[in-house]
């Protein structure tokens, strides 16, 4: 008899075991809207660096000619200022020129007004030095002869300064001529001799050294003619040289520094009480 073969039961199947492992999602596919929109933003940024450079640059340079225009608008003022300073300078000189013949003629017309100068009288040779009985001579000559009268005088130890008033023929001085105006031949002469030399800007001689002059301040001539040249072949065997320039205000007189006062010594009495023959030797 056939052997009965049992059918073996069939095995259960197991679950699978779940995996504990976390899955990564998948990454999203790169897409050209997400490469633009990036681009974009970079651009954006950049433009905004560019900028920002821009503006930078831009205030610097106006700062630099903000600077620039407060430094020329500040030369521009002084400049003005300078030019104005100056104008009332000249106005101020005008006004003092034109007082020169205002005082002489105060109801005459502008164009009819006495045009006045200064006149500077020195030596035709440079360096001269005159001997100092020669200058009492000469200011004994000028009041002798009414050319000029000594009124004042400062006097220290290396220079002297003498100060005169016309004389009653202080016309003759310029002209052979009468004087009948009544307005002054000049407003004041002035003599001044020096141990030291002293400069003076006439026209003709700037700069030039000198150790004795005589100036005539406000004068309605020119020049001298020959009768008062002669006087100083006189007394001082001199030829002289002039000058002369528009009239200005007059300068005050000297006065004489504390330390340049002369020492004591033996003074010439004073001859007719009048000033300018205390000259002192040496």
């Amino acid at each position: 008899m056939a052997k009965e073969t049992k059918a073996k039961p069939a095995e259960e199947k197991k679950p699978a075991k779940r995996s504990t492992k976390k899955t990564e999602p998948a990454e999203k596919p790169v897409v050209a809207k997400d490469v633009k929109a990036k681009e974009a933003k970079a651009k954006e940024a950049a433009a905004k660096d560019a900028k920002a450079a821009e503006d930078a640059k831009a205030e610097i340079v106006r700062a630099i000619e903000a600077k620039a225009a407060k430094v020329k608008a500040e030369k521009a003022k002084a400049a003005k200022a300078k030019a104005e300073e100056a104008k009332a300078e000249e106005a101020k000189a005008e006004e003092a020129k034109a007082k020169v013949s205002d005082d002489d003629q105060p109801d005459v017309p502008e164009n009819e007004k006495i045009k006045r100068y200064d006149l500077m009288i020195t030596s035709e040779r440079a360096g001269y030095r005159p001997p100092k009985y020669g200058v009492v001579s000469m200011v004994q000559q000028l009041a002798y002869r009414g050319f000029a009268s000594p009124v004042d005088e400062a006097i220290a130890e290396t220079w002297t300064e003498i100060y005169f008033e016309p004389g009653p023929a202080a016309h003759e001085i310029f002209l052979e001529k009468n004087y009948t105006d009544d307005a002054p031949v000049f407003h004041e002469l002035r003599l001044r001799f020096s141990d030291k030399p002293f400069f003076c800007a006439y026209s003709q001689t700037p700069q030039r050294p000198l150790y004795f002059a005589i100036e005539i301040l406000g004068s309605r001539f020119k020049s001298p003619i020959g009768a008062f040249r002669k006087l100083f072949l006189d007394a001082l065997n001199l030829r002289i040289a002039t000058d002369f320039h528009d009239a200005e205000p007059i300068p005050p007189r000297k006065e004489v520094p504390e330390d340049e006062k002369p020492f004591e010594k033996k003074k010439h009495e004073r001859g007719a009480g009048l000033a300018g023959t205390d000259v002192e030797e040496t």
